[in-house]
């Protein structure tokens, strides 16, 4: 039986009915106009049937304890992936069926908490798994110097591992601001309806790519409870502290992954799970990482959430610590706003193997 959808949050708040009525009528107002497609009236689609078809893979030697990535299998890893999520024989026809030669095509990292990890090796995969992103790309026709790797700061990039280049003749590395406690940032004016707040996206989304991937890490948080792909456009916004109150969901990261210009240019998740924060999140824990070893790709972010909580608890059972599932509250509300399904019986999960 479908949930009832919640009819309020808290006294002064907006309900998600309102929500959805307010939103869902400005939409069409705006449609009408000229400015915005009907289609951001949330109903997912899917790409299986009636299903959402996410894609896992996973290798026990491409991360090792001390978070040493084995690139080569990386790159053999994220291309069965995306080969078996596309339903396509070849790797640029994968590719190609989510990007095209002309398009400037960001990857949505998250580089938040990793101070504690410095000069460690568990840095490696945040720029591995981009590089071999950026290698699958090119398959498409899409140029290097097209590949977009960013984040809210330049600073938190350079945590993660990553060189800032902000030149256009190669990769490029930047940040929405230079300091992750910078006030400063570049957001498109255009504002968007979050609740009762708005929120502008990111210049670098906006104005500069053409297309998105979201590229998530599984991590627990102190406030959402847990923070994956859904969480992870909290670093596309200008305001995500307004969206921090009752888990992330007053209102919060639902309301915000219902921005047109985040479901219109998100084209793929490809979520990074060689490792995972089990505890201690958003904040990288040496205690708390663990070795998981896998590449989660698919278009639903629920789904992806949903698949990507259940790994995070597996790895919280095998150091006898209580799952955290139910007590995240943005994953279900997401999937009561139409951005997909939390429902096992409606996922298509593949499991692949890696010789």
């Amino acid at each position: 039986m479908k949930k009832k959808a919640t009819e309020s949050l808290e006294p002064g708040t907006l309900s998600r009915r309102d929500f959805l009525k307010r939103t869902s009528l400005g939409t069409l107002a705006l449609a009408a106009a000229g400015d915005l497609s009907a289609k951001i009236l949330y109903p997912f689609k899917t790409v299986s049937g009636s299903q959402s078809k996410v894609v896992l893979v996973r290798h026990s030697k491409v991360v090792d304890e001390t978070g040493l990535i084995q690139q080569p299998l990386l790159q053999k890893m994220i291309d069965k992936a995306v080969i078996a999520f596309s339903g396509e024989n070849t790797l640029a026809d994968a590719w190609s069926k989510y990007f095209s030669a002309g398009d400037v095509v960001g990857l949505k990292v998250n580089a938040l908490g990793l101070i504690d990890l410095q000069g460690m090796d568990f840095l490696q995969h945040f720029p591995a798994v981009a590089n071999a992103i950026t290698t699958g790309l090119k398959k498409a026709g899409v140029k290097e110097e097209n590949v977009i790797v960013w984040d809210r700061s330049e600073e938190e990039l350079s945590q993660a591992g990553f060189t800032i280049n902000r030149e256009p003749t190669a990769m490029r590395v930047i940040g929405n601001k230079k300091n992750r406690r910078g006030s400063e940032g570049q957001f498109n004016p255009k504002s968007y309806p979050v609740g009762k707040s708005s929120s502008r996206v990111s210049s670098i989304l906006a104005d500069l790519c053409t297309a998105m991937i979201n590229v998530p890490v599984p991590k627990t948080h102190g406030g959402a409870v847990f923070t994956c792909s859904l969480k992870n456009h909290y670093g596309t916004i200008d305001n995500p502290r307004e969206f921090h109150p009752n888990s992330c969901t007053n209102p919060g990261i639902p309301e915000v992954n219902t921005i047109p210009m985040i479901r219109d240019k998100q084209k793929l998740i490809v979520c990074d799970a060689m490792l995972v924060a089990t505890e201690g999140g958003p904040r990288w824990n040496r205690r708390f990482t663990k070795p998981y070893g896998g590449i989660l790709v698919g278009t639903d972010p629920v789904a992806i959430d949903t698949i990507a909580l259940k790994i995070l608890d597996e790895k919280r059972a095998e150091d006898g610590m209580e799952p955290i599932a139910s007590r995240v509250r943005h994953i279900p509300l997401s999937a009561e706003l139409g951005l997909g399904t939390d429902n096992m019986d409606n996922i298509e999960l593949v499991k692949l193997a890696l010789d």
